[in-house]
């Protein structure tokens, strides 16, 4: 087992902009930590004890790989991580997992879709691995927590960096009833570099990719191109060919991929029995008859108060009382003045 000194030196190296995952393997593998850390011409000052420290009270936990608490998904993977930095509970990776990738600018009803994927696998026992991302990866957590189940985020800066910062409340969420990792220590920004080697992580960690929504070059096809070298099967959702954010995975349908149309049929590839194959009943209260109306008006797409007062012709006191019941029993989700509804 390593030291805590030398560990210290794996968390200063691994925050070293010089060095890379692929870097840091190769100075592990010619060297001791400390003499990897001389090389790249790390500060002599560094007190990689005091890093290591900050790490601890933070919560943080450093997997090393092949030490015991490595994922074992990852112990054989071709690029695997040297260390990873965890918050939460590492078992949440000992279930059958499956990875919801797809764009940032997705519509709603990919959106919607997306949460009710991660919500109904997560009934049937299935983890659910993403990246934390705005769009598809944080509709598909939510939908992880609306089952109460385990999600897992993959992100690209360490974990007390919240990138995006819109999504603080979920990161914090995630942590708490699953797992959050990092290639990155404390403190590292989220350069551009981290997410394209985030994405191999997610591909390693799966044992199936979905891929929600794409458009026909989006950052979703580089976690699709490391699943395939992985050999990892790859499925992809049908959208309408009219629209650019499903041009990516009606190609990968196209190019031979097994089309997703509900949560079964993930389980089905997955080789999982017909008495785990568990669907969500909606428990969510039924609108009364104004509120129904509201989310009628919705049309599976965003919509701020203005659009909706247009388009039902509520007065606005009573259309922010319909929305404020909508919102509470879970019909609808408001960010940044948009409001939009979210699947069953």
């Amino acid at each position: 087992m390593i030291d805590d000194r030398s560990l210290g030196y794996l968390v200063l190296l691994a925050g070293h902009p010089a060095v890379g995952p692929r870097r840091l393997r190769t100075l592990l593998d010619d060297g001791h930590p400390e003499a990897a850390w001389r090389t790249v011409g790390g500060r002599p000052a560094a007190d990689p004890l005091a890093v290591l420290a900050a790490h601890r009270d933070a919560g943080v936990e450093i997997l090393v790989h092949h030490e015991a608490r490595y994922p074992a998904c990852l112990d054989s993977d071709p690029e695997p991580p040297a260390l990873l930095f965890a918050a939460g509970d590492p078992t949440a990776l000992d279930a059958t997992r499956v990875a919801i990738v797809g764009t940032r600018r997705c519509t709603g009803a990919g959106a919607g879709f997306a949460r009710e994927l991660g919500r109904d696998l997560s009934v049937a026992g299935v983890a659910i691995v993403s990246g934390l991302a705005l769009g598809i990866d944080g509709a598909s957590h939510r939908g992880v927590l609306d089952a109460e189940g385990r999600p897992v985020g993959v992100v690209g800066s360490g974990l007390d960096v919240v990138y995006p910062a819109r999504h603080r409340d979920l990161w914090t969420r995630v942590r708490a009833r699953g797992l959050l990792l990092s290639e990155a220590p404390l403190g590292a920004r989220p350069a551009a570099w981290r997410f394209p080697a985030r994405n191999r992580i997610i591909a390693g960690l799966a044992d199936l990719v979905v891929v929600v929504e794409s458009h026909a070059a989006g950052g979703s096809l580089h976690t699709v191109k490391e699943a395939a070298d992985r050999s990892i099967q790859v499925m992809a959702v049908p959208g309408s060919v009219r629209v650019p954010s499903c041009a990516g995975t009606n190609q990968l349908i196209a190019d031979g991929c097994a089309p997703v149309r509900d949560a079964t049929d993930v389980l089905v590839a997955l080789g999982l029995s017909a008495a785990t194959r568990a669907v969500a009943a909606d428990r969510r209260p039924p609108p009364d008859a104004t509120a129904a109306a509201v989310l009628d008006a919705f049309d599976w797409e965003p919509a701020t108060l203005e659009h909706l007062a247009v388009r039902t012709g509520l007065a606005l006191p009573e259309l922010a009382v319909a929305l404020q019941s909508l919102l509470d029993a879970g019909w609808i989700d408001a960010e940044a003045g948009w409001y939009e509804r979210v699947a069953a």
